[in-house]
């Protein structure tokens, strides 16, 4: 029976949270999305590296809502109980606070355990493919230059185009390539493209003309085309040249960044960012533990819980608001990241002592409960 129960009371629990968290997920990274629409619109990037540069948001925002899902989640399974009055038939059998509660604690469990492999592998990783990919666009010159209806400048040169169609072709192109002081071009063209080569970056034009003055002699030199590749290269730095920020390190690297990077600041950034992948994943448990231990406490009534739901979610709040502000003000004094310890620490076996009942049906710390 007690087999029963508490695979029952799992996979409904497992299917509220993690159905709550993946529609607050979906919502969430739709309106993230919308933030690098420009890249599609205006800068030609393909739809592939679109869904790419989304995809890689996946991580960080799982990571924030699956704690706030599964309290969401659990919060609803155990009202429904209690509406329902499944609550007092499980009471009615005999089980504890503590018993009811297993399931709970034991999904608590699975989802830390989930969290941790994202905070400890796929949270830097898909933060290092993501500020890379971000790094390559904003210094690809295919990417950023080149705007249809304005004049952009880029490293000696000066672009128009007219239009830009859907499949990346441009129209009505001007350039003006300045680079050379002694031999300025101006190139005129209907059409073309900006290719990424093995050798650079490439402005593949069609049907054109491209005129070079002299300065020194006075005389231009005009050539009609038509095709003409014009290197466009930009000295962009390479990605793994730029210093990464500790959300993109892994845990090794935090603990042990490189001998330049071992200056009081940055290491207590470094080291408060390995805190946080280690503590923040324990917030569940105690979301767990203050939720159910405050949804049981009490005497039975048929108008529900809604005033100990509220009072579960501020508190759930509250506890969050304190480990984040404990994690972030030991960047500048370390010796705080001990009371965060201590915070969860004491958070999480308070709550486990308020679901334990005395013999006589009492919690250790609280009223009777019929």
């Amino acid at each position: 029976m007690n087999k029963i129960i508490n695979l029952y009371l799992f996979r409904q629990l497992s299917f509220a949270s993690i159905g709550i968290t993946l529609a607050l997920t979906a919502a969430i990274w739709l309106t993230q999305s919308l933030r690098f629409l420009d890249f599609i619109v205006n800068r030609g990037i393909g739809l592939g590296t679109f869904i790419k540069f989304i995809l890689l948001l996946l991580p960080d925002l799982i990571s924030i809502i699956l704690p706030i899902g599964t309290l969401i989640g659990i919060l609803f399974v155990f009202n429904r109980l209690y509406v329902d009055s499944e609550w007092v038939v499980l009471k009615a059998l005999g089980l504890s606070h503590l018993r009811i509660a297993t399931p709970a604690i034991s999904f608590a469990v699975v989802v830390i355990a989930f969290l941790y492999s994202i905070n400890l592998y796929f949270l830097p990783l898909s933060f290092q493919k993501f500020k890379d990919l971000e790094h390559s666009i904003r210094n690809s010159t295919a990417a950023t230059i080149i705007q249809p209806g304005e004049f952009s400048t880029l490293k000696g040169i000066t672009f128009y185009a007219r239009q830009r169609q859907s499949d990346g072709v441009l129209k009505g192109i001007l350039i003006y390539d300045a680079r050379n002081i002694k031999k300025e071009v101006t190139i005129a063209a209907e059409e073309g493209m900006i290719l990424e080569t093995p050798e650079g970056t490439r402005f593949v034009l069609l049907n054109g003309n491209r005129q070079e003055y002299n300065p020194e002699t006075g005389q231009p030199n005009l050539l009609s085309f038509n095709q003409y590749a014009l290197d466009i290269t930009s000295p962009a730095s390479d990605p793994k040249e730029r210093q990464r920020k500790p959300h993109e390190r892994f845990l090794n690297e935090l603990l042990n960044p490189p001998e330049t990077e071992k200056d009081s600041v940055l290491a207590d950034k470094l080291k408060a960012e390995a805190h946080q992948r280690f503590l923040m994943p324990f917030t569940v448990l105690g979301f767990v533990l203050i939720a159910l231990s405050l949804f049981q406490k009490g005497e039975y009534s048929r108008r529900g819980r809604v005033k100990r739901i509220s009072m579960a979610i501020v508190v759930c709040t509250l506890f969050e608001a304190a480990m984040l502000g404990l994690v972030h003000l030991s960047e500048k004094l370390p010796s705080l990241i001990v009371m965060a310890y201590a915070l969860c620490a004491s958070v999480c076996v308070g709550a486990f002592l308020l679901l334990i009942e005395r013999p006589t049906g009492r919690f250790i710390f609280g009223k009777r409960d019929s």
